[in-house]
């Protein structure tokens, strides 16, 4: 072991295997381009997180939570859409998103609810634009 290597071991840097390991299971990334916290970088998990979090920052407002090298496996916040979801499964596919499943139940029931929504305007509207006042009068005593 060099000097450097022993230096390195001594303030907590990961060894290059690691490193490599950490790089190989995650996306292409240009390393260069992030802007690592050194004293936040002492571990499999703490790296992965900051290069993981480098890479989500293509979608607006997801973030990293818990992360587990060893395993593979990360939760996310902030997720926006069900297309945003699946382009981060995609991108990140050597790791399970831990909280991938209620991420789609959520998104299932708000579209669902869209659904109503809108159906509920459109008839609304039909009401509004195609009904007599008679009509709306036996409709509200109906109620």
């Amino acid at each position: 072991m060099t000097k450097y290597q022993q230096f390195l071991e001594s303030i907590g840097v990961v060894s290059e295997d690691l490193f490599n390991e950490i790089i190989d299971n995650l996306p292409e990334v240009d390393i260069d381009l992030i802007e690592f916290e050194l004293d936040e970088a002492d571990s499999l998990d703490e790296i992965a997180r900051q290069i993981i979090s480098y890479i989500l920052q293509d979608w607006e407002y997801v973030y990293v939570d818990d992360l587990d090298f060893e395993n593979k496996t990360f939760s996310l916040e902030d997720v926006q859409s069900l297309k945003d979801l699946e382009e981060i499964k995609d991108t990140f596919s050597k790791w399970t998103i831990t909280d991938y499943d209620d991420f789609v139940k959520q998104f299932e029931e708000e579209e669902n609810e869209n659904k109503e929504h809108k159906e509920f305007e459109s008839l609304i509207n039909k009401i509004r634009f195609n009904a007599t006042i008679e009509q709306l009068r036996k409709f509200v005593d109906s109620l």
